[in-house]
């Protein structure tokens, strides 16, 4: 008996390559990306193209039960023009396909800097916290979940929105360390919202155990999320604590070193 077909878009990416490999004992894979991607294993089929494009968009979509949508253009100091076809034409164009192709669950990889400007407190900000992008790129993710709830509210698109901390397979510090995810737990969770019947849209943060978290996971918990990987124990060799950090690094903020950097002027293309 065939696997169902999941898409997996920016899968030549760090995050993507992480996934595949787990994700593959479930599904057959279609990988989207701009970038070639090496190393097909069986069951994996690769879409080279700009998700910008309907027409790549569509052709990534028709036949599969499901996307996780990676691919964005991601950098601190990112300018706002170069985040328009990657992480706002992209994203539509995608959730208009699934509503073509009756495609019903979306997974959208968003961000903790889509509230990366709120101050590290000592109280974790739950999903209900306020919008609070650090840069364009945590702009871009904010819009992004917004694009969900449009398509899961007008079309039924069962979105869910998780707003990865950092997904690195280190730790390297200790603000990361307080909102670090696994790709084994990231797994976990995207399993949930690909095959458990819940809300219409749903947002969560994309955390392992991790110690005085900064982001607190109660609506993941309540989809049955069960992290099993600790930050505290996937230290990096040149792992720095959070109290050797500096403001200048953003070590007051929940995006850390992007709510420090320079916004570029967006009138300037």
């Amino acid at each position: 008996m065939s696997k169902p077909k999941l898409l997996i878009t920016g899968a030549a990416g760090r995050v993507g390559t992480l996934l595949r490999p787990i994700l593959l004992d479930d599904y057959e894979l279609r990988l989207c990306d701009l970038a070639p991607i090496d190393n097909l294993r069986e069951g994996e089929e690769a879409l080279i193209g700009d998700l910008a494009d309907p027409a790549i968009a569509n052709a990534a979509i028709q036949g599969t039960v499901g996307v996780v949508h990676l691919a964005a253009a991601v950098a601190a100091d990112i300018a706002f023009a170069a985040t328009i076809n990657p992480n706002y034409f992209a994203v539509l164009n995608l959730l208009e396909a699934c509503r073509e192709f009756g495609v019903r669950r979306f997974i959208f990889a968003s961000s903790h800097h889509a509230v990366g400007l709120h101050p590290i407190s000592e109280e974790p900000y739950t999903a209900n916290a306020d919008i609070a992008p650090d840069g364009f790129y945590g702009l871009s993710k904010a819009f992004g979940e917004a694009a969900c709830s449009l398509y899961a509210h007008r079309f039924g698109i069962d979105c869910l929105v998780i707003r990865i901390g950092n997904a690195d397979p280190q730790v390297v510090d200790g603000r990361r360390e307080r909102l670090w995810i696994s790709a084994s737990d990231l797994v976990q969770m995207i399993r949930l919202g690909l095959e458990e019947q819940g809300e219409p849209f749903k947002v969560v943060y994309g955390i392992s155990n991790c110690p005085q978290p900064l982001l607190k996971n109660d609506e993941a918990f309540e989809r049955r999320y069960r992290p099993i990987d600790s930050s505290s124990r996937n230290h990096s060799e040149t792992y720095r604590p959070f109290i050797q950090l500096t403001d200048e690094e953003g070590a007051g903020f929940v995006g850390g070193f992007f709510a420090k950097s320079l916004l570029p002027d967006p009138r300037k293309h």
